[in-house]
Parts: C-alpha cells; structure tokens; sequence
C-alpha cells in the first residue's frame, strides 16, 4: 500500500510541475507576445533571431550613413548653386559685361565694379571653405580643415588662393563592399588644367617659349635692358633672369609662387616694356576674379587696345569656368540618386530581416490562449487530486 501512496503523490508532483511550467511559460508568451523569450526556449530559432537582429541593426546603420552622405551631397549641390548664382559667377559675368559699356569708361566706374568683384571673391572663397557637421565640403579626405587658404596684400584684398585640401576623397562605408565620397575635392571641381599656349600682349615682341608654362591666369612680364643683356621678371622685378636674346625657351620663375613661364626671346625686335600674357585653359573659380578685378582697376595702366582685348577674352573665361561648375552638378546628382536607391534596397533588407524575426519569434496567440486553457484545467485536475489524496486518513483503508 505505501508503494502504491508513493506513486499517486510522484505522479501528483510530477503533473502539477510539469503543468505549472507550461502556464508559466504560456503567460510569459501571452505577456511578451514572443514565442522564443531566451535561447532556452528554442536554441536554433533564438540563433537564427540573433543573426537577424545583427542584420537589421547593420542595415539601419548603412541606412542612416547614406542619408548622411545623400544630406552633405545635397548641401554641396546647394552651394555649388549659389556660387553660380547672382552672387557668384553670373552676378561676375554681368559685373564684367557690363563694363563694356562705354558709361564705364571712367576709371573711377570701373573701380567701382572692381569693388563689386571683390565681394564676389570674398564670397566664393567662404562658400569654398563652407562646411556642415564639422566637415568641409570641398576638402577631400582632410576635412577637418579649411581646404583653401588665402594671400592678402597690404590693402587686404586677396591675390590669391591656394588649394591645400586632399586630392583624394573621403570615403565611407554605405553598405557591405561599396563605398562612396561624401566629401569633395574642391580642386578638381574648381580648378581648370587644360593648359593653353600662353597669349602675349603689348609690343615687347617676346613670345611663348616651347615648355609648359606652369603660370595660371594672367600675368604680367616685364622686360628691362637692352639687347643683349635683357632683364625678364614675372613677379614685379622681385625675382629677374637674364637673356642675351639667343634663348627660345627662357624659364622664368615667380619667386613666390614657383610658377614658371617659357619665353622666346630670340625676336631680333624684342624690346623693353611690359608684356601682358593671359593662359588660357587655367582659369579657376578664383583667379578669374582676381584677375578681372585687377584688370579693372589697371593699376599697371594697360593700354585701352590691349584692356578692350582682355576684358573681351575674360568674358569668354569666365563663362568657360561656370560650364565647367555646371558640368559638376550631374556629377553631384547621379551619386544622390545611386545613394536613393542604394537606401531604398537597405531598408527593404532591414524590414525582411525584421519581418523574419517576427515570422519566427512572435508567439500566435490563438493558439497559445487554448494551451494557457488546456492546461490550467490539467492543473487544477492534478491539485484536485492532490488534494483528495492527502485528505484521506486511516478509518478511510479500514472501512
């Protein structure tokens, strides 16, 4: 008879415990909603979720990093826009156009526009260096730093600007294998390299060398001396080179900048006197308002001739170097584009991955209120005769 109390009490135990574990198991389900709460529940599929998770946070990683970049692209295109907008090169363009206008041929006019073109500069060299979330826009891979730097003249006004940003661009991860630049080279988007054959003007005969000229823009070549013994300097007698009239390819070197200009001064009627030379094919967002405000204001007193030929020339620069920004802008919207549809793919992936781990992890709660109900009535059955056994007594075996 003992054997036989110890086994209806076991079995007792054994039912309210195993019942007892399912209800609790089936609330948690009811409460969380999730089927799998800890690797416990199901190692394979807890695995699985895991792996799923560890997608959906990539992909919502990549996804914030592309509307990153996407934003700085967009900034960048903004900026673009207003440097070739009214306050940049066509607000130039129409300055420099018109000057033609024989209104302006009083010095004290052309000033003026000279003044005009200085903002104009002053506001390019800003927007250049404009940055948004720390980040310069146009500085390559270093854009913790301002890509362009500035020289100043005793006056304040700028003579020149100077690239110092990276040539190489700042790439960032937008999804597994690809990488894209957020950050521009501002050197290749403003800067001009096809290099033209130096135009001289004025009537000192001296004419291009047969070596690449490294100068850009224009520059002014002063020839002093005589024949023989002629004295050339292209950065105002600062740095001069010396020819005794037999040299067809003649460096001669801006000592401050290190640009070098070849000249021919083999002209058996070279003579002393100022030389104007304009290289076409290297004008740049910033040295074509250099040069035009300088040449307005003609501090070197150009002759009108060689002044009317410039400004006409200058004109044709300055529209060639807002082609060339404009031809940047596809550039700038065929990266937004890929990026949009680079982010549409990876958000698609992230909620794949997110609908899988719901498909696998979500309790039905259909199915799991009819076992809460199935077995509570097993439980309360298993007390129920819980307690029937234990509230028998002795006169219950003797009757």
């Amino acid at each position: 008879m003992s054997f036989s109390l110890e086994s209806i009490y076991n079995g007792a135990a054994w039912a309210i415990a195993v019942h007892s574990s399912a209800l609790a198991k089936l609330q948690e389900q009811a409460a969380s909603g999730q089927e799998v709460n800890r690797p416990s529940d199901n190692p394979y599929e807890a695995n699985r979720i895991l792996d799923l998770r560890t997608e959906s946070r990539s992909m919502e990683r990549f996804v914030n990093t592309v509307s990153e970049v996407v934003g700085m692209l967009e900034f960048s295109g903004s900026v673009m826009q207003q440097m070739s907008g009214e306050q940049g090169l066509r607000g130039a363009l129409e300055t420099l156009t018109s000057a033609l206008s024989p209104i302006y041929s009083n010095q004290s006019v052309r000033n003026q526009k000279a003044s005009q073109l200085n903002e104009i500069l002053e506001n390019m060299v800003s927007l250049a260096n404009k940055q948004r979330l720390g980040q310069r826009l146009f500085a390559g891979a270093d854009s913790d730093a301002d890509p362009y730097q500035v020289t100043r003249n005793s006056a304040g006004e700028i003579i020149r600007v100077e690239y110092v940003g990276s040539h190489e661009e700042q790439k960032v991860v937008v999804a597994p294998g690809v990488e894209v630049s957020s950050v521009l080279v501002g050197d290749e988007l403003f800067r001009a390299d096809d290099v033209g054959t130096p135009e001289f003007y004025g009537s000192t005969n001296a004419k291009a060398g047969s070596g690449t000229s490294s100068v850009r823009g224009d520059v002014e070549l002063t020839i002093t001396g005589t024949a023989g013994a002629w004295v050339l300097s292209i950065d105002g007698g600062a740095t001069t080179f010396t020819s005794d009239g037999s040299d067809a390819n003649l460096p001669v070197v801006n000592g401050t900048t290190g640009e070098v200009l070849y000249v021919d001064t083999t002209d058996a009627n070279l003579q002393a006197g100022t030389a104007y030379v304009r290289v076409p094919g290297t004008y740049d967002l910033f040295n074509i308002l250099i040069n035009t405000r300088d040449l307005l204001k003609n501090e070197s007193n150009m002759p009108e001739t060689i002044w009317s030929q410039y400004i006409d020339k200058t004109i044709t620069a300055m529209q060639e170097v807002d082609a060339k920004l404009t031809r940047a802008y596809p550039i700038i919207g065929g990266r937004i584009t890929t990026l949009t549809n680079l982010q549409k793919s990876l958000e698609d992936i992230k909620m794949n991955a997110e609908e899988e781990i719901s498909r696998r992890q979500d309790a039905d709660i259909t199915q799991v209120a009819l076992n809460l109900s199935r077995h509570e009535v097993l439980y309360e059955m298993s007390l129920a005769v819980s307690a029937k056994m234990f509230s028998l007594s002795l006169t219950d075996f003797i009757a």
